[in-house]
């Protein structure tokens, strides 16, 4: 990059908590947001839990009326987010114009709500309980709320909020799966380093639960089971979760002008692809570590701790275990997932990661991996797992990858 990126505010909503603080703390005492599944019987899936979000109610955000009516969970995460990673950076109230602060950002599919179509079913019944597609089409069909297609659309997600936030700058949205969330990340700092915008919103959003959702993971081989365990060699899936994640960025240049502090920078970025039939495929997440780590000209030893991808499927953890042990072989590097805790949220995955990063290295702790026991006994690194731990945490990797193949690694670095 052509100017260095700094990290100058954060926000994350999650399972254990609506705000970054109370998610950490919660982290920190080894607490899992993983719970059975509510909103929607799950008794005939492989995987009947995850971990939801409560609490967060569109009045208490300002969104009423009609927006309400379209606005889902994912909406409001993205709001709430957005909100206090702007409080947090300081520009809140600054001389930066907001039709100029970019916004990209990571998000899976979303699902209509069934609610809406439910008039015009009741509408077109006969008596006999089956549908009479004769009434639907001959007017029934009215009565689906009109609006009721936006609900599909994850890009709709970004307009309500950058339209609450006045946020008119650059923006892109990518999906679907974990390495979308990354290439957010990367596509925010790139608009910021090279002079497009002033200040960029990097956001992570993982789905609303539902049947739809749960159902795409399963046909994926992804979703199974009641616990996520990563790196265990008892592991048989994942399990989705809920929360979203926003970091502020800017140039370090312009935080003097305004007095502001940097929480932490970006200084590396990798991503690969693998078209191999195993995928995902090792060799092309260890492809993805090398280049993170080239570009942010550091050794393997360089860096403290790594924030594993660690979903807890079978294939997907045999293979990064394979990639971390080559890329980091002899190094004793210290290993991460959150997803123990907080589920696999997807394309959000890696903004809250990248949010608990900061939080690692502003606090010099970081917590225990949960349902890593007993670790697989191929992995040559140290999970960290049994209670927090204290250490000094200048550098960070985040590691990513999707069930299609795509994978993708970042670093980030003490402030300097």
């Amino acid at each position: 990059m052509s100017e260095e990126v700094v990290i100058t505010g954060v926000g994350l909503v999650s399972s254990l908590g609506l705000t970054l603080e109370e998610t950490w703390k919660a982290l920190l005492e080894g607490r899992s947001g993983i719970g059975p599944i509510r909103g929607f019987p799950a008794g005939g899936f492989t995987s009947t839990y995850a971990a939801q979000v409560e609490g967060l109610e569109a009045g208490a955000l300002g969104v009423r009326g009609r927006e309400a009516r379209i606005t889902d969970l994912h909406t409001l995460m993205l709001i709430k987010c957005l909100r206090d990673a702007f409080e947090g950076s300081g520009l809140e109230g600054s001389q930066v114009p907001r039709d100029e602060v970019a916004i990209f950002g990571g998000m899976g599919g979303v699902d209509y709500r069934e609610g809406d179509l439910v008039p015009a079913v009741a509408a077109s019944m006969r008596k006999d309980g089956s549908v009479d597609y004769g009434k639907f089409y001959g007017g029934a069909f009215r009565e689906i709320y009109p609006l009721w297609p936006l609900g599909m659309l994850n890009n709709i997600a970004f307009c309500q909020a950058a339209k609450e936030l006045s946020l008119r700058g650059e923006n892109t949205v990518f999906s679907p799966h974990a390495e979308a969330g990354a290439q957010a990340l990367r596509e925010a700092a790139l608009s910021v380093s090279e002079g497009r915008a002033p200040g960029a919103r990097a956001a992570g959003v993982g789905g609303s639960g539902s049947a739809a959702i749960l159902a795409r993971a399963v046909l994926a081989g992804m979703a199974k089971g009641d616990a996520l365990r990563p790196f265990s060699s008892e592991r048989g899936g994942t399990v989705l979760g809920e929360g979203c994640a926003v970091l502020a960025l800017e140039r370090k240049s312009s935080l003097a002008q305004r007095g502001a502090a940097a929480l932490a920078r970006m200084t590396g970025y990798g991503e690969a692809f693998s078209l191999g039939e195993a995928r995902p495929d090792g060799e092309a997440m260890a492809r993805a570590m090398r280049l993170a780590l080239e570009s942010a000209s550091l050794n393997p030893s360089g860096i403290d701790v790594l924030i594993a991808h660690g979903d807890g499927t079978p294939l997907g953890d045999e293979k990064e275990i394979e990639a971390i042990n080559e890329v980091f072989s002899d190094t004793g590097l210290k290993v991460y997932s959150s997803k123990g805790a907080l589920g696999h949220m997807l394309a959000g995955s890696p903004a809250v990661d990248a949010a608990l990063a900061v939080q690692m290295i502003r606090t010099g702790t970081v917590p225990p991996t949960l349902g890593a026991e007993p670790l697989d006994e191929r992995a040559r690194f140290v999970v960290l797992r049994g209670g927090a731990l204290e250490a000094t945490v200048r550098r960070v990797m985040v590691s990513c990858l999707s069930v299609e193949g795509q994978c993708a690694a970042f670093v980030l670095e003490a402030a300097a």
